[in-house]
This record gives structure tokens, sequence and C-alpha cells, in this order.
């Protein structure tokens, strides 16, 4: 009887020593297959921001008005008549608006992805809002670089806005 507890002792033990006995990863052969996995993973140094580009068109109707564009309650550049500007966001749900308060915009930013709106002034009571579209990528892409760059002291929220250069001049 008291051998067969001790032998049952025994491979109890046996067997739990077993199971606690993990796999050395630095033993392990490099294989090609890990060594792709490795190289395949995205660089941590890439900017994960989304690129916002909003312009609008020269036009002789509301010429002298600028509305204010504002991202999350922040504002960031006042867009004259035929000018654009280009901010950073991060990824994630951002609302843009304008002076037009019926006039916004909602964007799923995405990581490396151009998102494009257009400002259009439209006429109303006392003065001239900016009503906001976004456009398809391939229109907006497009239309922006025909704009000039807004002006540096419409420019609010510097640390957002990209440097642009005008290529005009």
């Amino acid at each position: 009887m008291i051998r067969r507890l001790l032998s049952g002792f025994v491979v109890l033990f046996a067997v739990s020593g077993f199971a606690q006995e993990q796999e050395n990863p630095a033993s392990k052969p490099s294989t090609p297959e890990s060594a792709a996995v490795k190289e395949s993973k995205p660089a941590d140094s890439a900017p994960q921001i989304a690129y916002l580009h909003v312009y609008r068109h020269r036009r002789y109707v509301g010429s002298g008005l600028a509305p204010t564009i504002s991202v999350d309650l922040t504002k960031v550049a006042r867009v004259g008549n035929g000018r654009r500007f280009t901010a950073r966001l991060q990824p994630g749900t951002h609302t843009v608006r304008s002076d037009d308060k019926s006039s916004a915009v909602t964007i799923d930013a995405k990581a490396g992805e151009h998102y494009y709106v257009r400002i259009d002034e439209e006429a109303g009571f006392w003065k001239g809002h900016g009503r906001m579209t976004l456009l398809m990528p391939d229109q907006g892409k497009a239309e922006y670089p025909m704009q000039k760059p807004v002006e540096d002291d419409r420019r609010f929220a510097k640390d957002m806005l990209e440097v642009e250069a005008d290529p005009g001049h």
C-alpha cells in the first residue's frame, strides 16, 4: 500500500514538473518565416496623423469675407478668398466648423489619409457664411493646389498647421 502511494506521488510530481517546463525562445533556431514576420511590422517612427486640407475658391462674390475654421472647438485659421491650409489631425472623429453654425463636417480620420473640405460663400441676411463641403479626394487634390496658402496672421493653431510654400512666388 505504501509503495503504491509513494509511486503515485512520484508520478504526480514528474507530470507537474513537465507541465511547468517552458520552452526557451533563445534556444529556438531562427527560421526564415520568423524573420519575415519581424521585417513586415510597420516602423514606429512613421507619423500617425491624418491631413485635413481646407480651401476656398477665388470668387468675386463674398471676396471680403474670411470665415474662421475650427476643428473640435479649436480655432485653426481664417480662410480668405482663394486661400487654403493643411492641418494635422490625430486619428479619430473630428468636427470641422466654419462661422456658419448650420454647416459642419464630421471626419473619421485615419492615419495617413487626406481629407479635402471646400468652403463656399453663401449669401445671408446681414452677411455671408462659409458653407463647408467634404469632397472626394480626387476632386480636392486637383483643386487644392490652385489656391494660395493662408496668410500668416490668419493662422491661429500654428502647431496644427503645415507650413506651405506659395507656388506663385
